[in-house]
């Protein structure tokens, strides 16, 4: 053949223009790719070592960006505890009334058979524009076991539960109970004497 045949050439790669460029800010795969044939052309590799140095660089890749996008996550979870993080104990209704999903930086709470639930993590329900903001902020035990979304009169709201509305409210409690943190009582109002 012709004198040079066979030996290795190093040039450096031609500079990253138009779609290549773009595809290699947007998916890096697809610049891998582009790494291992120009690799393929110098080395005069076959399909095996190609596919395996494929691969390599593919795990590579996704071993680290899984790594960035958990390492921000965790990030983000931990700054979310921080501003909705709650000591457990009592809680008057006054405190109770203060944290009613008004405000988006502030935990919300909820209220179901005298127990006091921080439902902070579900924000998009029960927060301002949330479909089940009426429990917030309140004793939620008569809407949660009447099925309603709005509050009746104080008439309606003290009349006794059904076996079968207490039932309701049963599997509501406990559903509350397994998704959201407990975080105490209502303590009773302290009157200034």
């Amino acid at each position: 053949g012709p004198a040079g045949a066979g030996a290795m050439v190093w040039a450096a790669p031609p500079p990253r223009q138009g779609w290549g460029a773009y595809l290699w800010g947007w998916a890096p795969w697809v610049g891998m790719l582009a790494v291992v044939r120009r690799l393929r052309a110098r080395l005069d590799w076959g399909i095996v070592p190609q596919a395996a140095a494929g691969c390599a660089m593919a795990w590579a890749w996704l071993r680290v960006s899984s790594l960035v996008r958990s390492h921000i996550a965790e990030r983000k979870y931990r700054e979310w505890q921080r501003k909705h993080h709650l000591p457990k104990r009592d809680y008057t209704m006054a405190e109770i009334r203060a944290l009613d999903g008004s405000e988006p930086d502030r935990p919300i709470l909820v209220v179901i058979m005298g127990k006091v639930f921080n439902v902070s993590a579900g924000a998009e329900y029960y927060g301002k524009d949330g479909p089940y903001n009426v429990f917030a902020g309140r004793d939620a035990t008569w809407l949660l076991a009447k099925g309603e979304l709005e509050l009746g009169s104080a008439e309606e709201m003290a009349t006794p539960l059904t076996a079968a509305e207490q039932l309701e409210l049963d599997g509501w409690y406990e559903h509350f109970a397994f998704k959201y943190e407990v975080l105490g009582d209502v303590a009773p109002e302290v009157r200034a004497s």
